[in-house]
């Protein structure tokens, strides 16, 4: 087994140490792990020196070639502290033990079991929800969101998960705007349209009826400030409601690992 090496007084050492014993306990080069990851070499050379710290984005990729916790990733790259990581409900892996409960989860199963006070098990109520990329224009005129949109990925969760919303719906995280809220590339939001939003609360936001976007939102006087979650972007202050519509607030955070 390779020895464990540091990169002492690198701002990013732990997370540059990490992913180089890691890629070498897997018999990859450098060249290989840059390469299957879609970075140039210079790049992760300077990432396993602990020069630079990689986004989430390229951990998830790091995370499925090497086989290793995204999440532990995410935490000892230090864009989020191990409390919030472990406050923020996750989907198992496909090698966990436990994938039996999420593939029951995702391929429509209405039912599942929680122990009454008797001590007997009783149903709890479940049903699908769609799941998109990019929220659809004119979505909350649908009567019914899930058979509106019948072609879609589904979900399935329990009507508390859901707000007991039938408006409710996914949808996939791009990007990084919103990971200082332990919102990362790639997680599923449970989004509410009638759950009543407050300044500060986090909303899913369609702007001039196009560009979907994840933003912490603040009403003032006839506009609506969208504030993200990450110091490397600036808020914006748009009219409200001509420039912007709520589509609905995010009530749960999903996690995929592998």
């Amino acid at each position: 087994m390779p020895k464990i090496t540091s990169n002492e007084g690198k701002p990013y050492a732990e997370i540059g140490t990490l992913l180089r014993n890691l890629r070498l306990r897997r018999g990859m080069s450098q060249f290989d792990l840059a390469d299957a990851s879609g970075i140039n070499n210079s790049y992760l050379s300077r990432i396993e020196n602990g020069e630079r710290r990689p986004s989430p984005k390229i951990l998830k990729r790091f995370s499925e070639i090497l086989q290793f916790p995204y999440d532990e990733l995410v935490v000892t790259s230090g864009i989020l502290s191990e409390d919030f990581v472990k406050s923020t409900p996750s989907e198992p892996s496909s090698n966990d033990p436990t994938t039996h409960a999420l593939q029951q989860l995702i391929s429509g199963i209405q039912g599942s079991k929680q122990i009454g006070q008797n001590g007997s098990s009783v149903a709890t109520a479940r049903r699908a929800m769609p799941v998109f990329d990019t929220v659809p224009a004119g979505l909350l005129k649908d009567a019914n969101v899930v058979e509106a949109h019948a072609d879609v990925e589904k979900l399935v969760l329990t009507e508390d998960e859901m707000m007991f919303d039938p408006n409710s719906f996914g949808l996939i995280v791009q990007g990084d705007s919103m990971v200082e809220a332990g919102i990362l590339d790639g997680d599923t939001l449970i989004v509410s349209p009638a759950t009543q939003i407050n300044n500060g609360d986090i909303a899913v936001v369609q702007v001039n009826r196009r560009q979907t976007t994840v933003k912490k939102v603040y009403f003032e006087n006839d506009s609506v400030i969208l504030q993200p979650a990450n110091s490397n972007y600036r808020p914006q202050i748009l009219k409200y409601p001509e420039e912007v519509e709520i589509l609905g607030k995010v009530i749960l955070v999903r996690r995929k690992l592998i």
